[in-house]
């Protein structure tokens, strides 16, 4: 059963680092399509907090009213 278990830890492990990977790999490329937005499309910088605020309402499970933005 102990090695069961370092078993699991180890996978468990593994997967973390490939998901702390990927996550870092959005949050560049993330980055990458703010940039070329903003280079390209000036009004993106200005309207970038307020489409922020729209999108954490509509997706944020917690705040009220999500459920309706989603349906629209």
């Amino acid at each position: 059963m102990q090695t069961e278990i370092e078993a699991t830890a180890s996978l468990l492990k593994d997967a973390k680092i490939d998901l702390t990977a990927a996550l870092d790999s959005m949050k560049i490329e993330l980055e990458i399509l703010k940039a070329y937005l903003a280079r390209h499309h000036p009004e993106f910088t200005k309207s970038y907090a307020a489409l922020r605020e729209e999108a954490i309402q509509a997706i944020d499970p917690e705040w009220p009213g999500a459920q309706a933005a989603r349906k629209q």
